[in-house]
């Protein structure tokens, strides 16, 4: 069962992993808009139940296993999210990442959490199509918005926020065009 949004109200969310596996995420970003504002924010390392580290995905984020072994697990930290998102919808920017990982983790943990999507990254495939590369600091920097640090997940979540408003702005979209963009779980 998918959720539906509530009071213009939306949460950005990425992921870092540990591994290429997506069960493997190591820290947890949220950015929580409300009428286009952000209004909080909420970052944690997770300890993943593995690990097992590749290489580039440590070089890339810098996070290692010592740094999280004695963080809480996927579970531990979901619940407080899970609160947090509540019925509104989850922005990310590549929308598969994170629901693979929020899959994996269900799996994994016996959990069963579900959430609509909108995917940035579709957005910026539509309406920002002259860029080179649609990758998230790309977009970013072509929406003149500074993202902070690349692949912290609380800085990643805040830029995929700011991407869809942005883009919405700019392109003056209502919600039925957001609607192109939202993602079911499944």
């Amino acid at each position: 069962m998918s959720k539906k949004k509530k009071n213009n109200r939306y949460i950005a969310l990425d992921f870092e992993k540990m591994d290429t596996i997506p069960v493997s995420v190591c820290s947890v970003g949220l950015a929580v808009y409300e009428n286009g504002e952000l209004i909080d924010t909420f970052y944690s390392y997770i300890c993943p139940p593995t690990k097992n580290e590749n290489w580039y995905c440590c070089n890339t984020h810098g996070i290692h296993y010592d740094d999280v072994k004695d963080s809480p697990t996927f579970p531990e930290v979901w619940e407080k999210i899970d609160k947090i998102i509540g019925d509104s919808p989850v922005i990310c920017h590549n929308f598969g990442t994170e629901r693979s990982c929020i899959k994996a983790c269900n799996e994994y943990y016996g959990t069963d959490y579900q959430y609509n999507f909108i995917c940035t990254l579709a957005m910026s495939r539509d309406y920002l199509s002259f860029l080179p590369s649609k990758g998230l600091d790309f977009v970013c920097n072509s929406l003149n918005y500074y993202m902070g640090t690349h692949h912290n997940a609380l800085d990643d979540a805040k830029a995929c926020g700011e991407v869809f408003f942005r883009i919405k702005k700019k392109f003056n979209l209502n919600e039925n065009d957001e609607r192109r963009y939202t993602r079911s779980f499944e």
